[in-house]
């Protein structure tokens, strides 16, 4: 079988969706099946506007983990975010699902052709990949997946408008399959007009293998945080939407009165927003805050055996593998009650949630988790028995959406023939 997969980044990038992706490919490359995906060459999504920022430094075309990679070149002309946002107003359809302020100018994507069976796109809302998708999908009259990772955050307010447009709605009613992540994200989407049927609610999965038995200490030492110091770490790109200002605000809020301060350690990229804020702290944090970029993939399990809680209080998550991770380790989670991610976590069972952009209560959810042995252990305990459970793992994700998308190809099969 012939695979196209169309997504906004892929490996070496490190993301929830790039984790998705690399993983479902490569189940499908060792299957025996052949696999192209079409990206772009942006390391960090900033590159989509700004060439200042950093690309993927890599060949056009290579094989990654047996898939042929594509990576299309970004292309920066002057002005681009503001005509991007102008045409992101015309009353024309494919020009909408293609242009934007934030929208990647990608030549040749949409020329994508190929004798493919099935193809896949994923990563809203950047729907430029997904308008691809679904003229490649068209002209070779394969069945279209579609994985939005919705980020529905609160109803009403500025990202789950920018999630929730009439262009994106009808790229996913012209998907054969649409897959969601939470029931939260299911009932959005169903209320959108996309028959139930043709939804798959799959949620993230784990690779406990890659998060665990790591060597805590040594990464501690490595990046001079005393021994005996409290931890709270957070792992995902450093912005306020994920709530990255919040927790640093939190946790300065909680050591005003501390002899002994909480450490806080940020681990991934970092948006321009947060570098802003980032460079008007205080020089007083340092002592208790560290930033160590991008993770290695063999440092995750080493930071997670380094802490004593997780917390992430995004807006901007559908689902959080990063939760799931956590969990593997044994350790609580402090997370916001936004999107998908009030359902993945459990309040008061699996963790604690707490309004976004509220960082008094955020503060407080982590004094529960850093003061409250009893309960850090409880709540780390039952995040660890959640994922332990079937239905975790890649395979089993995996097996539940090839069954449904090898029934969409059986389905065209027969429709042909009959």
């Amino acid at each position: 079988m012939n695979i196209a997969w169309f997504t906004h980044r892929y490996h070496p990038c490190v993301g929830g969706s790039e984790n998705y992706g690399r993983n479902v490919v490569g189940r499908y490359v060792r299957g025996g099946h052949e696999v192209d995906v079409f990206t772009s060459d942006a390391l960090d999504l900033w590159y989509f506007t700004d060439p200042a920022r950093r690309r993927v430094e890599a060949p056009a075309v290579e094989r990654v983990d047996g898939a042929t990679v594509r990576r299309f070149a970004v292309k920066h002309l002057p002005m681009q975010r503001y005509v991007g946002r102008l045409l992101s107003y015309a009353p024309h359809w494919p020009t909408r699902c293609t242009k934007a302020s934030y929208m990647p100018i990608l030549p040749g994507l949409d020329k994508v052709r190929g004798p493919y069976d099935l193809v896949f796109s994923l990563g809203f809302p950047y729907t430029i990949f997904s308008h691809a998708a679904l003229r490649t999908a068209r002209a070779a009259g394969a069945p279209l997946v579609l994985t939005p990772f919705l980020h529905l955050a609160t109803p009403g307010d500025a990202v789950n408008r920018h999630y929730t447009k009439p262009h994106q709605v009808r790229l996913l009613r012209e998907a054969d399959l649409v897959v969601v992540q939470t029931a939260i994200e299911e009932d959005a989407v169903a209320g959108w007009g996309v028959p139930r049927g043709r939804l798959l609610r799959l949620g993230m999965a784990v690779d406990h293998a890659a998060v665990t038995g790591g060597d805590g200490p040594t990464f501690r030492a490595r990046h001079g945080i005393p021994a005996g110091r409290t931890l709270v770490g957070y792992l995902g790109v450093n912005d306020p939407n994920k709530g990255t200002n919040d927790l640093v605000a939190a946790v300065a809020r909680l050591n005003e009165t501390r002899a002994e301060p909480i450490h806080l350690i940020l681990a991934g990229g970092s948006s321009p927003d947060f570098e802003r804020f980032a460079a008007a702290l205080p020089a007083e944090t340092s002592r208790w805050l560290t930033r160590t970029g991008v993770l290695a993939d063999d440092d995750r399990r080493h930071f997670y055996d380094a802490l004593d809680a997780f917390a992430m209080p995004s807006r901007t998550d559908s689902f959080g593998i990063v939760f799931l991770e956590a969990w593997a380790n044994g350790l609580p989670v402090v997370a916001a009650a936004a999107g998908g991610v009030a359902e993945v976590v459990d309040h008061d069972r699996t963790g604690l949630l707490v309004p976004f952009g509220d960082v008094e209560r955020l503060a407080s959810a982590l004094s529960v988790v850093v003061d409250d042995p009893a309960a850090a252990s409880r709540l780390g305990d039952a995040g660890r028995e959640l994922v332990s459970r079937r239905g975790f793992t890649w395979d089993d994700r995996f097996a539940a959406l090839a069954d449904r998308a090898g029934g969409l190809i059986s389905a065209r099969q027969r429709a042909v023939a009959g």
